[in-house]
Order: C-alpha cells, then sequence, then structure tokens
C-alpha cells in the first residue's frame, strides 16, 4: 500500500552555486559524510550531490511529515548502482522507494513510501 508519493527538481548550477559559496558548512549540514565521500570521488560532483538533494526533498514530501532532518537520510547505491535510502528514524517500518535522475542543467528524484 502505498502511503506517500514525492518529487522533487534542482537546477545542478544553483546547487553548486550554494556549495561554492557556503563550501564545507554547507555539505555538512545537508549530507551525511558517506554522501559526501560518494560524490567526490567524482571530478564533477555536483550533480550527484544534487541528486541526493532532489531525493531528500522528494522523501520529506513522501513522508509528509515536518520533523525529518536532512541527516535523518541517507541516499546510498547499492552494488547495482540503483539509489537506496537509509531513514534513521526510531520506530520508522515502512519502506522508501527511490529514484533518481539528472541531465547536464537538471537533477530531479521521485520517492514512494510504502507499508
Amino acid at each position: 500500500m502505498i502511503l506517500g508519493i514525492g518529487v522533487d527538481i534542482i537546477e545542478i548550477g544553483r546547487l553548486q552555486k550554494a556549495i561554492e559559496r557556503w563550501g564545507e558548512d554547507f555539505l555538512n549540514h545537508v549530507f551525511t559524510p558517506e554522501e559526501i565521500r560518494w560524490a567526490k570521488k567524482y571530478k564533477f560532483p555536483y550533480p550527484h550531490y544534487a541528486g541526493r538533494f532532489a531525493a531528500k526533498e522528494a522523501i520529506f514530501k513522501a513522508l509528509g511529515e515536518g520533523q525529518a532532518s536532512w541527516k535523518d537520510i541517507e541516499i546510498q547505491n547499492s552494488p547495482a548502482g540503483r539509489p537506496e535510502c537509509t531513514y534513521r528514524k526510531n520506530g520508522f517500518q515502512n519502506n522508501i522507494l527511490l529514484t533518481i535522475s539528472h541531465s547536464k542543467d537538471y537533477a530531479v528524484a521521485q520517492a514512494i513510501v510504502t507499508e
């Protein structure tokens, strides 16, 4: 049973400007250490940051609660490359299905919360 759906799109350049302006403070506020390590392994990490940013926003919308913080959610990739979410809220028993895509200028993500 579907409990919530969320979608988000972001301009990669907008996120790049935020990272360039606020640097590590911004990264450490929004992303977990593992997410930062993962993105930094790429020559141009901004699409990867933007995809995870959009994913977190989509998850916030799908959860429908205003109590989750940026670091309550961690986005990883399965060995096959599929994005997966860990939601660190005590008592959370549901599943979060996630997809992320990006082009040259935009990143988009969709999240579905199921029982």
